[in-house]
């Protein structure tokens, strides 16, 4: 974790990032299961002898970045990605080895099926591949990925799940398309922390008993930020991503109110604007801030490679 100080003696931000996330190879077209499947939907949990498994979403990317895995973008694939929670509830690690008991295949219009190639885990900070024995009563995140080709990836309503857990096979059909999301919150994200960036680099290295470049450092950041709320504002997050999204969303309006108090001041007197810096720093909530950033790290891997953790 990085941290930079806004004013002298006032105020520590601190963010960082750190990720996970997971694909498929596409097989030859076979029909789809004869027999009616339950249906497994987000946020519901289906359990076996020795495995406890909740839904968390499907996603589609055309490229996944986490702490076990990074698989490029493609020309002739994409990579659906099912996100589980899992745990063991055996009395030992043995008893609850994931790619043993678990497996993926994806149906698109009933009749082209894709299996999965990779299962990667995460969980208190460690990363397991799905052939490692997981330990008992412990939530793990669990990502099976299947590559899929770019035109079933623009007809998500056209895909269905088949998860099978220890011989049970359940069908999902919540899939989201999440590529133009990941595209466009990358873009602003990069304009988001670039603004901030700037900001610190004027406030932190200059020195000056003129308060103007000071003044402008302000003037500048809220330009900056002015462009970036229009641009998250149009954001569309996947359901998947809300949580993450709705985070990203508390984070700027954070750093709006930081910079608000000081812009409404920039034509005051010197004493003014200064008292203006040094109270809006006071009153920043750094714990707050970084708890957000914790949620859109956890929430949205796919920002990993941004400079949101070098804040």
């Amino acid at each position: 974790m990085k941290c930079h100080r806004l004013l002298p003696g006032a105020l520590a931000l601190a963010l960082s990032v750190s990720l996970c996330a997971c694909g498929g190879a596409p097989d030859s077209p076979s029909a789809a299961p004869s027999q009616a499947l339950e249906a497994l939907t987000t946020g519901q949990t289906v359990t076996s002898e020795t495995a406890e498994l909740t839904l968390k979403g499907v996603v589609i990317l055309d490229a996944v970045v986490d702490e076990n895995i990074s698989l490029d973008a493609k020309d002739d694939s994409d990579y659906l990605c099912a996100i589980y929670n899992i745990k063991n509830t055996g009395a030992t690690e043995d008893d609850l080895i994931p790619e043993t008991v678990l497996s993926n295949k994806v149906f698109y219009q009933g009749k082209y099926e894709y299996t999965e190639f990779d299962q990667d885990i995460a969980g208190n900070g460690n990363a397991y591949a799905g052939h490692t024995p997981l330990p008992p009563l412990r939530d793990f995140t669990l990502y099976c990925i299947v590559e899929i080709p770019p035109e079933a990836s623009e007809h998500p309503e056209e895909l269905v799940l088949t998860t099978t857990l220890a011989g049970t096979s359940y069908q999902t059909t919540e899939v989201q398309n999440a590529i133009a999301f990941q595209q466009e919150a990358l873009e602003v994200v990069g304009e988001f922390t670039s603004g901030i960036h700037d900001f610190f680099n004027t406030i932190n290295f200059t020195i000056s008993f003129n308060t103007e470049p000071y003044r402008e450092a302000y003037r500048t950041a809220q330009a900056s930020y002015d462009q970036v709320k229009d641009a998250l504002s149009q954001l569309t997050p996947p359901p998947y991503y809300q949580e993450g999204y709705d985070a990203l969303m508390e984070a700027a309006a954070q750093w709006e109110e930081f910079l608000t108090p000081v812009c409404a001041l920039l034509d005051a007197s010197d004493q003014e604007f200064a008292q203006a810096m040094s109270d809006s720093s006071d009153n920043f909530d750094a714990e707050a801030f970084d708890q957000r950033i914790d949620l859109i790290q956890t929430s949205m891997p796919f920002l990993m490679d941004t400079d949101l953790r070098n804040l």
